[in-house]
């Protein structure tokens, strides 16, 4: 059977739990960049070279249409994904570490139990840690892409942009990783 000394499991998840965590301080620290670019000097805006005087055009339509093009505009979706980052990256990390705890606790023997149960104690939480790092992988897939198709306007998701591509393979992995650890045990269970 497989002991907690397995080097590569721990490694697995050990990566997973660093991924997660450098995708939450990546989108922090964008976060407050992005934060601290938008909420920089307010430039005024000379309306008279907008339309000629007497015009019967509203100023607000105008200022929009000079946002759109606008570098420093405030912009909504920008902070809505580094949110979504921070949430998907503190949630990650919040799991996979309890996860990493609860499999540690229940990898030694206790005499009290059988080795089945033993090993169905092992696959109760393995189950669920496989089906939390299979949704945290979608959520990166899901991330890395908005992301990705936003990476052009700001610079400010560059940093979310790599951690989330690191992360959603590696919660893919671990997921791998511990279901195939969990069926090796099995297996030795039966021979």
């Amino acid at each position: 059977m497989y002991r907690t000394s397995h080097f590569k499991w721990k490694l697995m998840h050990v990566l997973s739990i660093l991924a997660h965590l450098g995708l939450v301080v990546a989108a922090s620290a964008s976060f407050l960049y992005d934060i601290g670019k938008t909420t920089g000097p307010v430039r005024t805006v000379q309306w008279s070279h907008y339309y000629p005087t007497g015009a019967d055009v509203h100023p607000c339509s105008l200022a929009v249409m000079n946002g759109l093009g606008n570098g420093s505009t405030f912009d909504m979706a920008t902070q809505k994904l580094l949110k979504t980052c921070l949430v998907v990256g503190s949630l990650g990390l919040t799991l996979n570490v309890a996860l990493l705890a609860l499999l540690l606790a229940v990898e030694p023997n206790r005499i009290m139990l059988t080795e089945g149960e033993q090993h169905w104690r092992k696959q109760i939480v393995t189950f669920f840690g496989c089906l939390l790092n299979l949704l945290l992988a979608a959520a990166g897939i899901g991330l890395a892409v908005t992301l990705g198709t936003k990476a052009a306007d700001s610079k400010a998701l560059i940093a979310p942009l790599i951690w989330a591509s690191i992360q959603a393979p590696l919660a893919f992995a671990t997921t791998v990783c511990d279901a195939v650890k969990n069926h090796r045990e099995g297996k030795d269970l039966l021979d």
